[in-house]
């Protein structure tokens, strides 16, 4: 049997570079006259870069806020956390686990173990005892303040609180593996030639995200096409929630079956 050599790979739409999206914000901008690279909005003008990062931050907010999946989730494991020195006499002792060290009830710090530098939030939080292979055990969020903890020798609750992830405290070395969501990075303009734009970190929102910055220069401009353009920005952004709530909502359903005799299937 031949054997099929696969297509060569084409370039898809999932990801749009930064380039990609001020040129569609230029297109319907209509600052295209000499050419793609644009005039009252080009790649170096002062304004044109923080208006791009500025609406990528306001697109990630709205994705975030509407459920969306278009920004991956990050999994880290901070390894070898001390135990609170309190935390065997004392059981409202507390761990503290922020972006600058590990703070215990006892004043005491560890600059080495940190939050991830681009945890925006964590979702889940989970434990092992440092040094072994088992399996991670959640650690349950509590909101309101954490409880006094009972019994066991690991952390058992977790709040975010003042930018830090406090754990009630826990009497051997743990690891802690966190599954957060991140904190884009900047989309920074390069400077040296051959240019290489950032690609924009969330699946297929290039138009939505083209549309914003094109109506927000149209606002600032006053321009007489800055509410069509919010409207498109709109409509892209009902897109995207839609096709989510779409896949959402697929669930699969079997339709019960009719029955007769001692074996009929009886309604509820």
């Amino acid at each position: 049997m031949p054997i099929i050599i696969p297509p060569t790979p084409t370039e898809t739409n999932v990801f749009w570079d930064a380039n990609e999206i001020l040129d569609f914000a230029r297109i319907e901008f209509n600052d295209v006259q000499g050419g793609l690279s644009g005039q009252d909005l080009s790649n170096d003008r002062p304004y044109t870069w923080p208006l791009l990062n500025l609406c990528y931050a306001n697109l990630a907010a709205w994705l975030e806020d509407s459920n969306v999946e278009s920004s991956t989730y990050e999994e880290a494991v901070v390894g070898g956390i001390g135990p609170d020195p309190n935390a065997s006499s004392d059981p409202s002792a507390q761990v503290r686990l922020g972006y600058d060290g590990c703070y215990y009830s006892t004043a005491a710090f560890d600059p080495t173990k940190k939050l991830p530098f681009d945890c925006l939030m964590p979702l889940e939080v989970s434990y092992r005892q440092t040094g072994t292979i088992c399996r991670f055990v959640p650690v349950k969020q509590h909101l309101g303040g954490l409880p006094q903890r009972t019994g066991s020798w690991g952390p058992q609750y977790w709040e975010m609180r003042k930018n830090s992830l406090c754990l009630t405290g826990f009497t051997q070395i743990v690891d802690l593996k966190l599954r957060y969501i991140p904190a884009l990075p900047l989309l920074v303009q390069p400077t040296v030639e051959p240019f290489v734009y950032p690609l924009v970190p969330l699946a297929r929102c290039g138009p939505a995200l083209a549309y914003m910055v094109a109506a927000e220069f149209a606002e600032i401009r006053n321009a007489s096409n800055a509410v069509r353009l919010r409207q498109k920005a709109n409509e892209q952004l009902d897109i995207i929630s839609n096709r989510s709530s779409k896949r959402e909502n697929q669930v699969d359903q079997r339709r019960r079956g009719y029955g007769f005799g001692r074996r009929r299937r009886m309604w509820l």
